[in-house]
């Protein structure tokens, strides 16, 4: 899958892009070769240098990496650029009843998480009541001191990768589920999808794909669909385990790259313009119409933009073509060697 960067770097988006820039001559010094996580890379080619850190680049500044860390203020800035988002407001530990006057207004369900999480930790979808409400925003304030709530969009989710000037590529992520076959369990059926080659404990294993591991959330999420882990699905019959799309969490990667309209193009490059200093982003976008058809008024929000998005799911797909997105990262990085491909042979 992957041969010549240095084997020092773990994490295989961060891998991917190193790929890239070698076999365009650019040269590589992994600074933080002693830290087992994210890799911190220094780029140069000639006298230019570029810096990566995981997916991070050097050309996002400070101001866009803040504003994609805060979700609530991601959300203002894309509203100041006339792009729908989902209806939501920031609660702080003493606001709780001005909270529940804002449920009341926007009404169930909805979704509550943290402001500045990641790879859908605290995210709680399909609250349906006060008490769900109360439940989520409890384990949300434990470690933070705010909270924020959204009226819940009910679509497909896709990650959209895209630059200030150019849409890259997009990717369905669904989440974590097994299909029936009629004769094996949920259990059985989570064992065997778990089995595939490309599947992982962790993204720092060269794996584009994470194992769905059976712990109280999909115990719950089964029970709510009135099953077990010992139920037997009916041939074709499909059970959702996760209610987020998080690959880290076992979802699967659909490329449909191809089929987006240019529509929903042209507004995540205007999602990436509308946050300063951002250079590229992982948009994360959800619609209730067909992607390759054009977007109406209400039929698409975008929930969060990331700009550290992680690139394997386009290079390395459960299903469909492999994206290069890691060329539409390098060429903002080095556009002087766009095109520039030679030879790599590292010992």
């Amino acid at each position: 899958m992957i041969k010549n960067a240095p084997k020092s770097i773990k994490a295989i988006s961060s891998i991917i892009l190193a790929e890239e820039a070698l076999k365009r001559g650019i040269k590589i010094n992994h600074i933080n070769r002693y830290q087992k996580r994210m890799a911190f890379l220094e780029l140069l080619y000639k006298k230019h240098f570029e810096y990566i850190a995981g997916q991070n680049v050097s050309q996002t500044s400070f101001t866009g990496n803040y504003a994609t860390s805060n979700k609530a203020l991601t959300k203002s800035l894309l509203l100041r650029a006339k792009i729908n988002i989902a209806k939501g407001k920031l609660f702080s530990k003493g606001d709780i009843d001005k909270a529940q006057n804002f449920i009341n207004k926007i009404g169930y369900p909805i979704v509550i998480k943290k402001k500045d999480g990641t790879h859908g930790d605290l995210v709680f979808v399909g609250i349906k009541n006060r008490k769900m409400c109360d439940k989520a925003a409890n384990c949300i304030l434990k470690e933070n001191d705010d909270v924020l709530i959204e009226k819940e969009f009910k679509g497909k989710e896709y990650r959209i990768i895209a630059t200030k000037n150019k849409f890259i590529a997009a990717t369905n992520r669904i989440p974590a589920n097994v299909i029936g076959d009629g004769i094996h369990t949920i259990r059985e059926l989570i064992k065997s999808k778990n089995n595939d080659i490309k599947r992982g404990n962790s993204f720092f294993e060269n794996k584009p794909l994470r194992k769905i591991k059976v712990n109280n959330i999909v115990k719950q999420n089964i029970r709510e669909q009135n099953m077990t882990l010992n139920t037997i699905l009916f041939e074709k019959e499909k059970i959702y385990l996760r209610k987020t799309s998080n690959l880290s969490t076992g979802g699967d990667s659909i490329d449909v790259t191809d089929q987006v309209h240019p529509e929903i193009r042209k507004i995540a490059i205007r999602a990436i313009r509308a946050i300063p200093g951002l250079a590229y982003a992982g948009i994360d976008l959800m619609t209730n119409n067909n992607i390759s058809k054009k977007p109406t008024k209400n039929s698409y929000i975008i929930i969060e933009i990331n700009a550290s998005p992680g690139i394997f799911m386009h290079h390395f797909p459960y299903q469909g073509k492999s994206r290069n997105v890691a060329k539409g990262i390098i060429d903002i990085l080095f556009p002087e060697t766009k095109g520039k491909y030679i030879d790599v042979k590292i010992k």
